[in-house]
């Protein structure tokens, strides 16, 4: 198993479908704590009174979150499917005969 550094040192394997994966997490985390305030912020709003910001902000807040975190998902595998095809053309490349000696 390589270490860490050989891999960041190297050029044979990508990081960067590695970094994707933890973006992607940081975001969701980034996702819930958003989705978390607006909620508690709903619940400020209905009771300090004002019972139609709250009652919005209670139920838009899940929905705007869940349109949100397909959002995210689908940005992040447009990376993801960036770095694959990258991956799968170097696989293409080593079957094809080589015509340098012609």
């Amino acid at each position: 198993m390589q270490s860490i550094l050989q891999r960041f040192i190297g050029f044979d394997r990508l990081l960067g479908p590695v970094l994707v994966k933890i973006v992607y997490y940081v975001g969701l985390v980034g996702l819930a704590f958003f989705i978390g305030m607006t909620m508690f912020a709903g619940l400020a709003a209905l009771f300090t009174g004002n019972f139609g910001q709250g009652i919005t902000m209670l139920l838009g807040a899940p929905a705007i979150g869940a349109v949100a975190l397909v959002y995210w998902r689908f940005i992040c595998e447009l990376f993801m499917l960036a770095f694959r095809a990258y991956e799968r053309m170097g696989q293409i490349r080593d079957r094809l005969p080589d015509y340098s000696q012609f």
